[in-house]
């Protein structure tokens, strides 16, 4: 085998000592210090995101919070573009002659004239109901006029408005009721029964005293 031929290398001259042998040291631990603070910084940093897990159980629901504020009022928008005319309706009937208005108004006076005539009120209790009849259509009006009624009676029926004496005393009856007036409150005091006199005396006749004249 032959042998590979040697190459010469170039001779390369060696610095001289640049600092002291404890400059030296000391840049020595410089530099490992920086290392170490570098190796910790990469410890720091954060690796490659892992795979998502399974979604865990649902938690309770909690309170439900407080309403917020409104928010300012925004700024009004730009006005929109204004619309087109629609399409044109269709042509309506013609219109009724006003012509006649006035006889048709005079027809309606006549009528609503003659039916008042037409129409009577009556009452068979003495202006307690009273009847409007106007054709075939009667209504029945109740009123609570005061009516004299006589004396209270035991037992008897009265109705609002009816005046009865008792006691001396003038009541007009508030409602339906047969209760004794004086005693409940279907009846209304009206007049009330004056006091009793004294019994009347004659007076004694006096002999008139003298009078002097001077």
């Amino acid at each position: 085998m032959s042998e590979k031929p040697t190459i010469p290398r170039p001779a390369v001259a060696v610095p001289g000592p640049q600092y002291t042998k404890d400059e030296g040291i000391g840049a020595a631990l410089a530099l490992g210090q920086r290392c170490m603070d570098e190796l910790r910084t990469l410890a720091r940093t954060p690796g490659p995101e892992g795979k998502r897990g399974p979604a865990g159980e649902k938690g309770d629901k909690g309170e439900r919070g407080e309403v917020g504020k409104d928010g300012p009022a925004g700024h009004p928008g730009k006005d929109g573009i204004d619309g087109r005319d629609g399409e044109r309706g269709q042509k309506g009937e013609p219109g009724r002659n006003a012509a006649d208005l006035t006889l048709l108004q005079q027809y309606i006076d006549e009528r609503v004239e003659r039916t008042l005539k037409a129409a009577s009120i009556t009452t068979s209790d003495g202006g307690r109901t009273l009847r409007w009849a106007m054709g075939e259509t009667v209504h029945e009006i109740k009123t609570a006029v005061v009516l004299d009624a006589g004396v209270w009676k035991e037992g008897a029926a009265y109705v609002a408005g009816d005046a009865v004496s008792h006691g001396g005393s003038l009541f007009i009856a508030q409602g339906d009721t047969s209760e004794r007036p004086g005693k409940s409150d279907h009846w209304r005091l009206a007049v009330k029964r004056g006091n009793d006199g004294r019994d009347h005396r004659a007076e004694e006749k006096r002999q008139p005293d003298l009078v002097r004249l001077k």
